[in-house]
């Protein structure tokens, strides 16, 4: 019994030895594509009517480099078209930001859901999106 304890005693004392030397050893590494993160999105309205304008908040970081720019869709994929674009001159990686955008809903999205994609994109030309539904209420 004696052998098998102490022999479990070696053998976890070799497992722990060379996970403390594997740990110094592993190399540094290199960010290839840094993405940001838009990790909050809120609408001041998800049911509006047509003519309203909705407040879009959100809450954007990039922690790896700079982001340039946050966009605006109508849309989502292939069939989204840009509604508004904010350009960032400078950007702090170590802060996150506060961003809003206003939207009036048109008279063709009477009756829809009105899917709106925000889109945060980096020096290295990533892009993080997000994106949230607004049921139109239809006209009378």
């Amino acid at each position: 019994m004696k052998n098998i304890l102490n022999t479990a005693v070696i053998l976890l004392t070799f497992v722990f030895a060379t996970s403390c030397i594997l740990e110094e050893v592993e190399p540094e590494y290199d960010v290839v594509g840094a993405v940001g993160t838009i990790s909050t999105l809120t609408a001041s309205n998800t049911n509006p009517e047509v003519g309203q304008t909705v407040t879009f908040t959100m809450t954007i970081f990039s922690e790896h480099e700079p982001a340039t720019e946050l966009r605006m869709n109508r849309g989502t994929g292939t069939s989204a078209s840009t509604v508004e674009t904010k350009t960032f001159t400078s950007w702090n990686t170590e802060n996150s930001y506060v961003e809003s955008f206003q939207y009036t809903i048109p008279e063709d999205a009477a009756g829809t859901t009105l899917t709106m994609e925000f889109v945060l994109v980096t020096e290295s030309n990533f892009t993080a999106r997000r994106s949230i539904n607004l049921n139109v209420a239809a006209g009378e």
